[in-house]
């Protein structure tokens, strides 16, 4: 498949079958938009991962209630998700839809945190996007 944009920091717009899809990393939140620039941040580091005309394969996880396709990316044969939690620009969520138990995102989450890399670096600590979005009374994940 081929990279035609990044929407934000988790959602990208692929080519699938000569048709443009919305694709979301699973298992992973980046931050909401308003929690700035913490947001531009995530979205910045996965564009350095990956740019329009990239090839990359996909592992489907399951689809979302927005019509995306859910998963795993991976470019040049390395799990994406795997690289942006690593380096501290994304959160694991293992309550997001599909299953997520198979995935070491939690401890990689845990070794970013601890270095103080990316997200885990703002003080004061930045608060988790899916709280963000409870208390804001749900929306878009």
């Amino acid at each position: 498949m081929e990279i035609l944009s990044i929407t934000n920091g988790q959602q990208l717009l692929v080519e699938v079958e000569q048709h443009g899809r919305a694709v979301r990393l699973a298992c992973l939140q980046a931050p909401r938009f308003h929690q700035e620039p913490w947001a531009e941040f995530a979205q910045s580091v996965l564009e350095s991962h990956v740019k329009r005309g990239d090839q990359a394969s996909f592992e489907l996880r399951s689809r979302d209630v927005y019509g995306r396709l859910v998963g795993r990316l991976f470019v040049n044969g390395k799990d994406l998700g795997a690289q942006l939690v690593r380096q501290g620009s994304m959160m694991a969520w293992d309550g997001f839809v599909g299953r997520c138990d198979d995935l070491n995102y939690i401890e990689l989450e845990q070794a970013a945190k601890d270095a103080g890399l990316g997200l885990w670096s703002a003080s004061p600590p930045l608060e988790r996007p899916w709280d963000v979005m409870e208390s804001a009374g749900g929306g878009e994940p």
